[in-house]
């Protein structure tokens, strides 16, 4: 069965016990407000449902992008442990999938660590993407690398306030193999050139809290309503602002901006310190923090890439 966003409370309230006795815990990736409709206004989603009787066998859950039609999103993907190997978690995907092509869609995302998954997903045309366990179906037939690169062709960008429309739009930015090793210490978000991403759906609840807890977060965003670059300034527990952020190298240009959005951010406040901890390799970025009137003040955190950890340095302004 089919299920348009908004959903009832009493689905959603079935819905959470379900996932977390299938995961052994409930992903945080979709929160309950979303289901209830809040992100209506931004993305086009649907709970895609298969009972066995009155018993709850599987489910699968799309976000189609408004913003930018040819991005969605998949998670929720779960069938009961007893049910499994009958192809009805086939069938949900194979169905979302066809409704997300009928609306537009080129692109679907979706974050997978299960290989019995994978070879499902496999079947249904997603391939894995390099550095990440996420894999993505382009509807296109081309790979996934041929894809980001024209994804990513080149123009300008705006600096914006980031919204829900950018939950989806920053999938592509954060799962392409970037330069600098550390993308954004504010949010763990690594390149995919250094570490594994191991979360695509659950990118934006990494920024998301940034803003609640009284910091602010931005987007550099094509005419398109593409996401180029991201930035963020934390409020850290001494009342501080923690900022950090990047771009895609075809939009270098909007790198000095968006920094300079987050620092403003957090003057905005009070006057408190201002600081961002880089890696050590990251010599481009530190100089570009340099431009903006920072400098070293001292070691910060050591960032874990894969299979080693990086020294880094701690600059003030």
């Amino acid at each position: 069965m089919r299920y348009p966003i908004p959903i009832t409370e009493e689905l959603i309230d079935e819905l959470f016990p379900f996932w977390e006795f299938v995961y052994g815990q409930v992903f945080p990736d979709i929160g309950r407000e979303v289901f209830l409709g809040a992100e209506e206004a931004y993305s086009r989603s649907t709970l895609y449902m298969h009972r066995e009787g009155s018993r709850l066998a599987s489910t699968c859950f799309s976000m189609h992008s408004k913003t930018v039609p040819a991005l969605a999103g998949f998670s929720e993907v779960a069938t009961d442990p007893l049910l499994r190997g009958r192809g009805i978690a086939t069938e949900l995907c194979g169905q979302a999938v066809e409704d997300v092509r009928a609306g537009g869609g080129e692109a679907f995302f979706l974050g997978t660590y299960n290989p019995a998954a994978a070879r499902i997903y496999h079947r249904l045309g997603w391939r894995k993407l390099a550095g990440a366990e996420v894999m993505v179906n382009i509807l296109s037939g081309e790979s996934p690398e041929a894809f980001l690169v024209d994804y990513f062709s080149g123009g300008s960008a705006e600096i914006v306030e980031a919204t829900p429309a950018d939950r989806l739009p920053m999938i592509p930015l954060l799962l392409c193999p970037h330069d600098w090793q550390v993308l954004d210490a504010n949010t763990n978000c690594r390149s995919t050139r250094y570490a594994t991403q191991k979360s695509c759906m659950g990118l934006y609840v990494r920024y998301q809290p940034i803003q609640r807890d009284g910091g602010a977060w931005f987007a550099a965003r094509t005419d398109e309503g593409k996401v180029v670059g991201l930035a963020t300034a934390r409020r850290d527990d001494a009342g501080d602002f923690q900022v950090d952020g990047f771009a895609h190298a075809r939009f270098a240009a909007a790198r000095v901006p968006l920094l300079q959005a987050a620092i403003d951010a957090g003057a905005a406040q009070r006057p408190p310190r201002c600081y961002a901890v880089v890696s050590v390799e990251d010599e481009e970025k530190r100089a570009l923090f340099e431009t903006l009137g920072f400098r070293t003040t001292g070691a910060g955190k050591a960032f874990a890439l894969d299979g080693r950890d990086v020294a880094s340095i701690r600059m003030e302004r």
